[in-house]
């Protein structure tokens, strides 16, 4: 039931219940509707006129309401408003223009999936660009300081062979090594030194643009260059 009708007090359902009201009767206060209102333009009865919300409402009689509601229903189908073919018109337009709209909001989708497709990648590209940077730069540094350890593993060993000889009651043997004995003992006299090493300590995520406001192309070509090494920590060992 709709709000039209329960402000009638009009009922429309089936015969099929000792629950439904007779048609023609007034829900809300089970008399006969007897007039129609002339401000809500719904069927009431006495009751509804006299206490209910039509209470000071014109009304008029049901044949009467009934006569007028037909000679406006001549005279709009005399002016041509009862014509399909002019409402079929103004739907055309209106579909025309909900198809404009769909197309219009499609295309723009598409544009706005290609040019986020675009930044991710060049997103993906330049994250790439990083990691390798930072891959080589740590490879370099461990590159150095693997061969500082190298350097002085040797040395360890070079020590650990000198103390053995050294204990050994074989003339012959020691004269043997004399040459390799000598070059450890000087080599075991070098003054350790430092060597410095840089960690990254962070990444630089400023985008440096000399523009405010940028258009599309412009921002794309500030991604390839974005996210750069940032500070860098230098770090002492000895060797």
């Amino acid at each position: 039931m709709n709000s039209e009708q329960a402000k009638s007090g009009f009922s429309n359902k089936q015969l099929n219940s000792d629950e439904t009201q007779r048609v023609g009767e007034c829900i809300n206060h089970k008399r006969q509707l007897e007039a129609f209102c002339t401000i809500c333009h719904v069927l009431i009865c006495p009751t509804c006129l006299m206490f209910g919300d039509h209470k000071g409402h014109l009304v008029d009689q049901m044949d009467k309401a009934t006569k007028d509601l037909r000679t406006q229903m001549d005279t709009a189908a005399k002016e041509g408003l009862l014509k399909l073919e002019k409402t079929e018109t103004v739907l055309v337009d209106i579909r025309h223009t909900k198809l404009t709209f769909e197309e219009s909001k499609q295309k723009v989708l598409k544009e706005v999936e290609q040019t986020f497709t675009k930044i991710f990648q060049l997103i993906k590209q330049r994250k790439d660009e990083v990691v390798n940077l930072i891959n080589q730069h740590y490879e370099l540094q461990v590159n150095n300081i693997d061969t500082q350890e190298q350097i002085w593993m040797d040395k360890q060993s070079r020590a650990y062979d000198v103390i053995k000889l050294a204990k050994s009651s074989n003339d012959q043997q020691l004269l043997e090594k004399a040459t390799y004995i000598l070059e450890s003992l000087d080599i075991l006299r070098q003054t350790p030194t430092y060597k410095n090493v840089y960690i990254v300590n962070s990444i630089d995520t400023t985008f440096n643009t000399n523009n405010i406001s940028l258009n599309l192309s412009e921002f794309q070509k500030g991604l390839q260059n974005w996210i750069k090494l940032g500070e860098s920590v230098l770090i002492q060992f000895k060797c």
